[in-house]
């Protein structure tokens, strides 16, 4: 039996927190100076670590200066994991390919 490959990113339990990003962390319990906001009005969001996602999302992911912006944005952000793929799914009018467009 096969499985059909999906066309959507799909990422569960994923919710807005912009106010968890108005700091650095130097470490798990230490706080650092205010961040900017997210670059390219990326609205940050939380989500789960666990996600199936298409080849062109994980394309972009590696390749797009967009995303590779994001990530050097979050390199001070607890967790990063949780809130990096989540935030490239759910902003879509950056039109990244397989993310959530509702």
């Amino acid at each position: 039996m096969f499985v059909k490959p999906a066309r959507v990113c799909v990422i569960f339990d994923s919710k807005f927190f912009p106010e968890r990003f108005k700091y650095s962390w130097i470490t798990p319990h230490r706080r650092g100076a205010h961040k900017e906001p997210a670059p390219h009005g990326f609205k940050v969001t939380k989500g789960s670590t666990h996600m199936a996602v298409t080849r062109q999302f994980v394309q972009f992911v590696l390749t797009d200066s967009t995303a590779q912006d994001l990530l050097r944005w979050m390199s001070d952000v607890k967790i990063p994991d949780e809130y990096f793929f989540s935030t490239l799914n759910h902003n879509p009018q950056l039109n990244i390919p397989g993310s959530f467009l509702g």
